[in-house]
């Protein structure tokens, strides 16, 4: 039993001892291809209607969102942002932003958050 210990004893060493290769630390995984965001999506906004037109570059996005406000007139934000694997994110300069998760090739749920109020939820849905 004792030369199986001082073998066994020895042969840790001799691991500890020998280099072996570099363990190589794992990168950030690459992201997946950008999925379709480009189009015409709706949504209601405290019960009106609103747009947002989105096209894509690759994982690059812009869009111009029309947000009508409680006396009809219409806000019209140029938007600018990425989407990757289903999340997409768009900001505008005042920084609003309105963001979500597609759920479907022509649904997503998201959050138009305006500067200084509570998140609105939304769900969109592709026009064209």
């Amino acid at each position: 039993m004792h030369k199986f210990a001082f073998f066994f004893l020895a042969l840790s060493w001799l691991m500890l001892a020998v280099p072996g290769p570099p363990l190589a630390a794992p990168g950030p995984a690459a992201p997946g291809p950008a999925r379709d965001i480009a189009g015409t999506w709706e949504a209601q906004v405290m019960g009106q209607s609103a747009t947002v037109a989105f096209t894509q570059n690759g994982n690059l996005i812009s869009g111009l969102l029309v947000l009508p406000d409680i006396s009809g007139a219409q806000n019209t934000y140029h938007l600018s942002g990425t989407i990757v694997g289903d999340f997409f994110a768009a900001v505008h300069g005042s920084g609003h932003m309105l963001r979500g998760w597609l759920r479907g090739p022509d649904e997503a749920d998201g959050e138009l958050l305006l500067t200084d109020t509570p998140p609105i939820a939304l769900t969109l849905h592709r026009l064209r």
